[in-house]
């Protein structure tokens, strides 16, 4: 995607309108050196678009071309796929919408900030219905209520805190490389040094070699105690021994989608763990379609949070909205690079908004 947007920079300038964003199938060479193939529609800064039809460029502008160097004839915005987890109450939209002239420069906007096209269009279009005229002139007031909107549709939810005497138990799960481990070692981190709270870890991961040693060398520098247990009766007996901690956070094995042996084991062990909440670890540079069908496949393990990790690679915090769009899931943190454990937050839905939708003058990361 950066070397995309960097070819998109060299053709058009670096103000080129973005109109969408894909992921396409990798042709033969792509497959033959393992690399994916993004699809990026956009135009310059001059071509002139007409009101309210966008999508329809002026004949004596350039022709925009997409980031692959494939030819088209007018931009157009790559519409996400319609799940069968699309919120009902917001029109479908199936590419740039129609669209007040002062509404559509924030689609072009969202859309640049990686929110995907159908989703920016069905947003603007039920917000512009419901808008007062006199708020739709006056550029900052727009900007706050079309922040609203996004923050009502990203719902947060911080851990609770457990109830007096209790260990409030913390399952973290998601494919290979999605950064369970570190994200489990800054919340560890976070809950012990920030919240001064006691903090056990559990580590199920039985499949990766050495990754037991490096959670429990995590363990040492925080210096909080760590079990590993690989059969149901180690479970047991590793909560038995940490039942007096406030918390016990629960490393397991990344898993992955057609992997059934292992969702199968996975699901035994963390029922012996018995967590209070599981939640399904996703980094922001995964596709829309791939988050989907992870958290499809990691339901069975009744999956309650959404954590977004790697944020600072990312091409834009549009990310956020488009994954929790799609999943329908509460989103409890995000992880913004590695260091530990400064870069885990609780998700916030205002501040994930101003980052989605930044104010005037405000760069959008």
């Amino acid at each position: 995607m950066r070397e995309a947007l960097e070819l998109v920079k060299r053709e058009f300038g670096s103000d080129a309108v973005i109109f969408g964003t894909r992921s396409a199938p990798a042709g033969a060479l792509g497959r033959l050196v393992g690399r994916d193939v993004v699809e990026i529609t956009a135009a310059p800064a001059h071509a002139a678009v007409t009101p309210g039809r966008p999508g329809r460029t002026d004949t004596t502008s350039p022709q925009p071309a997409r980031a692959n160097r494939s030819p088209t004839n007018s931009p157009k915005a790559a519409a996400a796929p319609q799940g069968p987890t699309a919120d009902p109450s917001l029109p479908a939209a199936a590419g740039p919408p129609t669209l007040p002239e002062d509404i559509y420069p924030y689609y072009t906007r969202l859309v640049q900030n990686e929110v995907a096209a159908d989703l920016a269009g069905r947003l603007l279009a039920a917000a512009a219905r419901t808008m007062p005229s006199h708020i739709r002139q006056d550029p900052h007031a727009l900007s706050a209520v079309l922040r609203r909107c996004i923050a009502r549709m990203v719902p947060t939810a911080p851990l609770p805190e457990p109830a007096p005497g209790q260990t409030g138990r913390v399952a973290l799960v998601g494919p290979c490389g999605g950064g369970k481990t570190t994200t489990l070692v800054k919340l560890a981190a976070h809950l012990k040094l920030r919240a001064r709270q006691s903090v056990g870890l559990l580590s199920l991961d039985t499949q990766r070699l050495g990754a037991s040693d490096q959670l429990r060398r995590y363990a040492e520098i925080i210096q909080v105690p760590m079990e590993t247990a690989q059969s149901i009766a180690e479970v047991h007996a590793a909560r038995q021994r940490m039942a007096q901690l406030a918390w016990l956070l629960i490393d397991t094995s990344g898993v992955g989608l057609k992997d059934n042996g292992r969702f199968a084991r996975l699901g035994a062990l963390l029922r012996a763990a018995q967590p209070d909440e599981v939640h399904l670890v996703l980094a922001a540079s995964t596709t829309t379609s791939a988050q989907l069908r992870l958290a499809q496949a990691f339901a069975p393990l009744r999956v309650s949070r959404v954590v977004i990790t790697r944020l600072d690679e990312a091409v834009g915090f549009g990310v956020i909205l488009n994954v929790i769009d799609r999943l329908r899931l509460k989103l409890s943190y995000v992880a913004t690079g590695q260091n530990v454990p400064q870069d885990l937050e609780p998700a916030c839905s205002a501040r994930l908004a101003e980052l989605i939708l930044p104010g005037e003058g405000k760069a959008s990361g």
